[in-house]
């Protein structure tokens, strides 16, 4: 997830101001390097929070690379040592997968690596194509599966990167349509999709909107958090489990619409938002709520 990873600023305890609220500037500073990614837009207002609010703020932002990554790509394709090694990460993780009796379809290497919008803050999106149905029917079933195993993946390779980049592993079924503008196949050494720098449009942001509503659900998030640790009533903690689903199917599906509105999802506020919170680490506090409630609720005391 980058420099904001939860991890790396101690489980879930970002600073707080006061006994209401984070410290709204780290908040301030991921939203801000999400941005950073994005074309400049000179039609953008430049609004922001007050001084107390978020400190030593920077609302600049910058247009996209003049070029691709130049040591991940080479004359237009995949550099051949970066290729063989993800390949290589891809092959474990598909043998942790533990479902021989299908075979991957592709692998691909999409997000902003392999687009002009890469950043210091970006990681290698390494998805997995494969038929979730051949899998096995309950393709809902399978989906929940395969994310268990993405993030436990995930979770035990936080220090895998190349090039100080990480990487981060999905399954996608390959049935599912995927609307980015860069994707290149690893398997077929070739580009599915080429992203086109010429075609990257300035588009329209709200920043006060987009920090707003980060800062919102991080409180929701951190509220339920704390309220939850320390419930003890199981009727309770049944709501509570209600809550925490709500809110992660509400944040999950301000990304779906943004992304389902084409390429340009990708730089929606539904995408950023929901990207800000993961890179916060608040999307791993969220599943770990989903655990938590479940086993408060089908354990029995003493």
């Amino acid at each position: 997830m980058g420099y904001f990873d939860a991890a790396a600023r101690g489980k879930f305890k970002l600073s707080h101001s006061n006994d209401i609220g984070l410290d709204a500037h780290v908040i301030d500073e991921c939203v801000n390097s999400l941005l950073s990614e994005l074309p400049e837009n000179s039609n953008t207002p430049d609004i922001c929070f007050t001084k107390k609010e978020f400190p030593n703020i920077d609302l600049s932002s910058f247009k996209p690379q003049t070029m691709l990554n130049p040591k991940i790509w080479v004359d237009g394709s995949l550099n051949s040592k970066v290729r063989l090694r993800l390949l290589d990460i891809a092959d474990d993780f598909i043998e942790s997968l533990k479902v021989d009796w299908v075979h991957p379809d592709d692998i691909i290497l999409t997000g902003s690596l392999a687009n002009y919008n890469w950043s210091k803050y970006s990681d290698f999106d390494l998805h997995v194509l494969m038929d979730f149905a051949k899998v096995d029917e309950r393709t809902e079933f399978v989906k929940e599966y395969f994310d268990s195993k993405k993030n436990e993946w995930n979770n035990a390779h936080e220090n895998l990167k190349i090039y100080g980049f990480p990487v981060e592993v999905y399954v996608q079924d390959t049935n599912e349509e995927h609307t980015a503008s860069g994707i290149y196949s690893l398997e077929q050494n070739k580009w599915l999709v080429k992203p086109d720098r010429d075609n990257i449009k300035a588009i329209k942001l709200d920043k006060f909107f987009i920090k707003e509503k980060v800062l919102k659900f991080a409180k929701m998030i951190e509220r339920l958090k704390r309220e939850i640790e320390t419930e003890k009533d199981n009727h309770k903690i049944l709501d509570y489990s209600d809550k925490v689903k709500n809110l992660f199917d509400k944040i999950k599906g301000l990304r779906k619409a943004a992304l389902s509105t084409g390429k340009s999802g990708e730089m929606s506020p539904g995408n950023i938002i929901y990207k800000a919170l993961r890179r916060l680490g608040y999307i791993d506090m969220l599943l770990d709520l989903k655990s938590v409630t479940y086993d408060k609720i089908k354990s029995i005391e003493k």
